[in-house]
């Protein structure tokens, strides 16, 4: 790789799983090498400030994408947070990144995405058809929930003495985002062919939401009990056991529990 010319891009940048793979990327490749795509410009002066070169480019303005996907060589293509336009969105950046010659996609959609009963899990499948009908050699990291999501509902759950959710006994193999981030770096930066991949990537611990209420309640020493809603349609779509997101990342995931204790020290 030429150490004046990017080959690396990684979109939604100032994003929180973004800012973590870039992060990471950092750790073994030179920040020349890097490039972020972002919707500010400003927000993305602390990614500027460390060498990597800044490209401003949203997935809803095609017009925006071919200068930023210029001399790319492997993408990282991070799910839009907008549900309902992902799909035209993710096609914009698949057909920029087939004009630009990109030789390697790699796209974060979700766990099980071709089983998965998620309703998000919708979108990406036609992501997923729609990398597959490019013919751009890709690699799916099917990612499961971070553990993050659950952790955010902590204040409210001290705040009412209860954690409300609709998984039942279900299963889930969260991660931390660092966990997903260091994935995404590993298959960018991998010496071997990655194109064809998919990855299941989920914890290598479990927890059902009563679990998880007990452990925020035995770390913070306040009482919290988790209460069960209806409507169970995703009950155990979040689980999965096969630990290819620890072998991935040459190390254990980052348990559930100190994710909990992270959030409690706020």
């Amino acid at each position: 790789m030429s150490n004046s010319q990017p080959r690396i891009l990684v979109t939604g940048a100032s994003g929180q799983l973004g800012r973590l793979v870039i992060d990471k990327l950092l750790e073994t490749t030179p920040a020349t090498q890097i490039a972020a795509i972002v919707r500010n410009g400003k927000a993305a002066a602390n990614l500027s400030a460390r060498e990597v070169v800044v490209r401003v480019a949203e997935y809803s303005k095609p017009e925006t994408l071919d200068a930023a996907l210029a001399g790319i060589d492997r993408l990282l293509l991070i799910s839009s947070s907008e549900i309902g336009q992902r799909v035209t969105q993710h096609r914009n950046v698949i057909a920029a990144a087939k004009r630009a010659g990109v030789k390697l996609v790699a796209y974060t959609s979700v766990l099980r995405a071709d089983a998965s009963p998620l309703g998000l899990a919708e979108e990406h499948r036609q992501t997923e058809a729609a990398l597959r009908a490019s013919g751009i050699p890709s690699v799916l990291l099917r990612n499961g929930w971070y553990t993050e999501n659950y952790a955010a509902s902590i204040p409210a759950a001290l705040a009412h003495g209860a954690l409300l959710g609709s998984a039942g006994e279900g299963r889930i193999a969260s991660a931390s985002r660092a966990d997903y981030a260091a994935a995404a770096a590993a298959v960018l930066t991998a010496s071997d062919n990655q194109a064809g991949r998919v990855y299941e990537l989920a914890g290598d611990t479990t927890f059902t939401l009563s679990q998880f209420a007990a452990e925020v309640a035995r770390q913070s020493g306040t009482p919290v009990v988790y209460k069960d809603l209806p409507e169970v349609d995703f009950k155990g779509a979040l689980f999965d056991d096969s630990h290819q997101l620890s072998k991935l990342i040459g190390r254990p995931t980052t348990p559930w529990a100190t994710t909990v204790s992270a959030a409690l020290r706020g």
